[in-house]
């Protein structure tokens, strides 16, 4: 760029600035870059990849005891096919049988049930040392092996919380599928739609309230709902349009091919790190509010003018 452009650029920013829900965003957006989020992004990815075989081993073994192994195993690859295409979704298939075929017998099996627990919290671990650095929390003053224990038993109740969400999600559509056929019939196209709608709005509700709840629980600092919820809120709907942006672009850019063999993995750590870097600028904006809402709480009132004080 030249100066004149980068002189124009600055002063946009300046003027933006001046707004008070601009400010929030372009001081949110400074920390994010101040915290290296980028790189934790990208660590999140990392673990996530390996995280993800573990992780949907037990969503699907939890929520299909509800609705059946079968069918929370087409919901879910369903969508991971609308994310990542045909080649992305058959990888993590692969991976996930892979996971849920090994063997079972003796001593392999405890050290398995074992892999698949710890694999399935580390990327929440993780995540968790992120959010520390987001709000400039100090190291831990506890056991390494208590801190150890207790991060990895919330971790593993947080992935039992994603199986139950899919539990919530499967019995909506069943409703809402009900509910059309007996209302607007099986074959109208008008119901078609409002269902296709309602089922993406119940999407991102759910999305938000997981992402909220990782927002409040995962830091070790005191966080208001209503600033988890504004976080939460603001990365669920730039998920959800960057997941349909996402995959425009893989369509057009033919990404997968260009890595031939690895074109899948490729394609999964590209979904993995934009997700990560969505949820943490939401972290960001749920700290920096939080912060405000405390400071607010605490500043003293302003004294009385010397007008007041003559009167």
């Amino acid at each position: 760029m030249t100066h004149r452009q980068l002189s124009r650029i600055a002063s946009a920013y300046r003027r933006a600035a001046t707004v008070a829900p601009l400010r929030v965003v372009l001081a949110c957006m400074d920390a994010w870059q101040a915290d290296r989020c980028t790189s934790m992004a990208a660590a999140l990815a990392f673990y996530a990849s390996f995280s993800l075989a573990p992780m949907l081993v037990i969503v699907i073994a939890v929520s299909g005891f509800f609705f059946g192994e079968q069918a929370v195993h087409g919901r879910l690859f369903d969508e991971i096919r609308y994310l990542l295409g045909d080649e992305g979704a058959i990888a993590v298939q692969a991976m996930v049988a892979s996971a849920w075929k090994a063997d079972r017998s003796g001593w392999t099996a405890v050290i398995s049930v074992a892999a698949v627990f710890l694999g399935a919290s580390a990327t929440f671990t993780q995540l968790s040392e992120s959010l520390s650095t987001i709000w400039r929390l100090p190291a831990r003053q506890q056991g390494a092996l208590f801190s150890l224990v207790k991060v990895r038993l919330i971790s593993f109740g947080l992935v039992i919380g994603i199986a139950f969400l899919i539990v919530i999600l499967l019995v909506f559509d069943a409703a809402l599928s009900f509910a059309i056929s007996r209302f607007l019939g099986p074959a109208s196209g008008q119901g078609a739609d409002a269902a296709q709608w309602a089922q993406r709005g119940l999407a991102v509700l759910l999305l938000a309230g997981a992402f909220a709840t990782l927002l409040k629980v995962l830091p070790a600092a005191p966080v208001r709902w209503s600033s988890a919820w504004l976080g939460a809120v603001a990365a669920a709907v730039l998920f959800s349009v960057g997941k349909n942006l996402f995959g425009l672009y893989l369509a057009r850019a033919g990404t997968a091919n260009a890595f031939g063999a690895a074109g899948s993995l490729a394609v999964l750590l590209m979904w993995l790190y934009f997700s990560s870097a969505v949820f943490l600028l939401g972290a960001e904006l749920t700290a920096h509010w939080n912060e405000g809402a405390r400071l607010a709480r605490k500043a003293p009132l302003s004294p009385p003018t010397t007008a007041q004080n003559a009167s």
